[in-house]
């Protein structure tokens, strides 16, 4: 089976900005505590205008939990209008203040540009702050920052070091990312055993690249006790988050009989949710399936036109090819050109 590890670095994507994560470890201050306390189980209970009753007043007096409830509310527009400008300076007057969520919240704003122009040097900065504070997730996106050397100098040393400490506090993402480290030996002596259990343990976090890269090891036996049966649960899990490699790699499993039972069916099933997400070897093998109708009704139109997708992007079936150019007759060329401008439309968007 085809399949390639994903490396650490994939995993960028950052936590909610705000207030999922900040009323979470917010202290209460002595000023306007009260408050703030009410105004925080309102917004949590999802009573927007009754957080915002004399929230403004308690931040524009110098409490910095207010001030990131406040600059929440603003940026997301929850009981009052969104204004990003102004939320924005809420959180950096919160940061300023030593307030670690809202230095997280800051920097996760310059890293996307949400709300501003995106700064990379200011989003390391800021989470360089909320590391500084103690939060978990900051430790983590900094160290893919010094890993790809976003917003400064590369830092591989420090990169993993951080990497570490996250996955030991339980760091999904951090988990996966020393499994990879360790999976592709370049950082740190390749250890296949190591990258497995590190794999293992995001996985059980819900860390869909963790599940995929995991399910490849039972797959093939690497690290772990060779088990392709195990591996069509870990597949299944990230082939439901939308990852397309695992997709297609659960869709193998179901053409081959590997681990499962035989199903073409739920094979073209996958190899199609693949497919459209732009999985060139999905694209392939859909197209294949769609000439020899199995698991599919025979359609050679699309069999062409998967086929012409998948060149798009790199990636041929010469043989198939070659068998099906001869049966396309000028009709079902012009269907399948249709339908190759509509995809091009569908995906330039």
């Amino acid at each position: 089976m085809p399949h390639m590890f994903r490396p650490f670095l994939a995993v960028l994507s950052l936590p909610s900005l705000f207030l999922s994560l900040g009323l979470a470890v917010l202290p209460v201050t002595s000023l306007s505590a009260q408050t703030f306390e009410e105004a925080a189980k309102a917004y949590q209970a999802g009573d927007y205008v009754g957080a915002m009753t004399g929230l403004r007043e308690t931040a524009l007096g110098g409490n910095a939990d207010a001030q990131l409830l406040l600059g929440t509310m603003l940026f997301n527009g929850q009981g009052i209008e969104a204004d990003y400008v102004e939320g924005l300076r809420w959180f950096k007057s919160s940061a300023d203040a030593g307030n670690a969520a809202a230095a997280f919240a800051l920097a996760s704003a310059y890293r996307t540009g949400a709300g501003t122009a995106r700064n990379d040097a200011q989003a390391r900065m800021y989470f360089e702050r909320a590391n500084t504070g103690g939060l978990i997730a900051a430790k983590f996106e900094l160290a893919n920052m010094l890993a790809s050397g976003e917003g400064g100098s590369a830092d591989s040393e420090r990169a993993v070091q951080l990497f570490q400490e996250a996955a030991d506090a339980g760091h999904p993402g951090a988990l996966y990312s020393v499994g990879a480290i360790y999976a592709a030996g370049q950082l740190k002596p390749q250890d296949m055993d190591r990258a497995a259990a590190y794999f293992r343990k995001a996985a059980e976090k819900g860390q869909a690249d963790a599940a995929y890269n995991l399910g490849l090891m039972l797959v093939e036996g690497t690290g772990v006790e060779k088990h392709p049966a195990g591996a069509v649960e870990f597949f299944q899990f990230a082939a439901s988050e939308g990852l397309a490699e695992a997709q297609t790699a659960l869709a193998f499993l179901y053409a081959n009989g590997t681990g499962v039972e035989k199903n073409e069916a739920k094979a073209a099933t996958w190899f199609n949710e693949a497919a459209l997400r732009g999985d060139t070897l999905a694209q392939t093998r859909l197209a294949r399936m769609y000439f020899l109708g199995k698991g599919v009704e025979k359609d050679l139109m699309a069999a062409y036109t998967w086929l012409s997708i998948a060149r798009q992007g790199g990636q041929d079936d010469p043989e198939l090819a070659a068998l099906l150019e001869p049966e396309m007759t000028p009709e079902l060329l012009a269907k399948a050109e249709e339908a190759l401008k509509d995809w091009e439309a569908a995906t330039s968007q």
